[in-house]
């Protein structure tokens, strides 16, 4: 027995790859996206007197769609571009980027609940919880990273302050919408488009800083 405690206190350290962590989410991401496609179908036996009208009791579905593939897309365009200044990772970076993939992973289920029930506050509400969550475990996953020391060295301060930036616009938008649930759902919804302006602008700060790490990758 002594033996072997002596051989497993010997073994080396396995230290967690970056790499893998970024594959990893990189398929979350896409099967979540893929996910948001299966609810839209036409009703089975549908006529085709009546096929008009079943693609635009489709509408709301297509607009939940449409909407959750912006979100999940922005999210996974800010964890390709966060993880492109990181150098490495450890055990507490990995757990907190399950976190924020477990919340990515779920948006499929409040879009389809938007889709079919969008008038209602409920739907609207967890919706909202959902995208938020997703959002703030990526600002903490973010915020743990710089204070880690888990950056590269070149990774521009510049760099780093503005993807804290780019990272807040979506999920302050959807908490900020939290009070306008009561009082209109739609309106509510409609407030969830501001995410994207946001977004843009604070993209066009990153442009603006003109300071990039050099193997970062370029906004297009």
């Amino acid at each position: 027995m002594r033996l072997r405690r002596r051989a497993s206190a010997d073994e080396p350290h396995v230290p967690f790859s970056l790499e893998r962590m970024v594959f990893f989410s990189d398929a979350v991401f896409a099967i979540a996206i893929t996910l948001l496609a299966i609810e839209i179908r036409l009703p089975e036996g549908v006529s085709d007197a009546d096929v008009n009208d079943a693609i635009r009791d489709l509408l709301p579905m297509l607009f939940s769609y449409a909407l959750s593939f912006a979100v999940i897309g922005v999210y996974w365009r800010a964890h390709w571009r966060r993880y492109a200044l990181v150098a490495r990772t450890d055990e507490r970076l990995a757990v907190l980027n399950l976190v924020h993939l477990a919340f990515i992973a779920l948006i499929p289920f409040p879009t389809a609940m938007l889709g079919r029930h969008g008038d209602q506050p409920g739907p609207v509400l967890v919706y909202a919880l959902v995208v938020a969550a997703a959002g703030i475990m990526g600002t903490v996953s973010w915020r743990y990273t710089e204070r880690a020391g888990l950056m590269r060295r070149d990774a521009a301060p510049e760099a780093i302050r503005t993807e804290s930036i780019r990272l807040l616009a979506p999920w302050v938008v959807f908490v900020g919408s939290l009070p306008l649930i009561a009082v209109s759902p739609l309106l509510a919804e409609m407030s969830w488009i501001l995410a994207f302006p946001l977004q843009t602008l604070a993209i066009r700060r990153y442009l603006a800083t003109q300071v990039t790490p050099p193997n970062a990758p370029r906004e297009r």
